[in-house]
C-alpha cells in the first residue's frame, strides 16, 4: 500500500514523502527523486516528533513543484551525495503510479 504525506516540523514543511510497504521514501527536489529515508521512517513509526499530513496526488505534485525537500547542499552535503549516488532512489512516476493503483 502507498500512501502520501506532507511531513513537517511545526509549521516547517520539509518532506513529501511516500509509506511503501515499511519503507518511507523523501522527494529530494535536488535529485528529482524519492529516497529511502531511514530516518524518517524511525520517526514515523516509533517516534512521531514530526507531524505527518495525508495528502492525495495532486497536492504532492504542488508541495514538489512549489521546493519541499530541497535540500540545502552547503548544510547537509554527505546526506546530498548519498542520494545522488543512490541507484535505489524511485522516480515521481513509479511513486505516484503505485499510489494511484493502490487507490483502485
Amino acid at each position: 500500500m502507498t500512501r502520501l504525506y506532507l511531513v513537517a516540523e511545526g509549521s516547517h514543511r520539509l518532506w513529501v514523502a511516500a509509506l511503501i510497504d515499511e519503507d518511507i521514501w523523501t522527494y529530494v527536489v535536488n535529485t528529482g527523486r524519492f529516497h529511502r529515508n531511514d530516518g524518517i521512517r524511525h520517526d514515523y513509526f516509533m517516534t512521531r516528533e514530526l507531524s505527518y499530513t495525508d495528502i492525495g496526488l495532486a497536492e504532492a505534485r504542488r508541495l514538489i513543484s512549489a521546493g519541499v525537500g530541497t535540500v540545502d547542499h552547503i548544510i547537509f552535503p554527505d546526506a546530498l551525495r548519498r542520494w545522488q549516488a543512490d541507484t535505489e532512489s524511485l522516480s515521481p512516476d513509479e511513486v505516484f503510479s503505485a499510489h494511484i493503483a493502490d487507490l483502485a
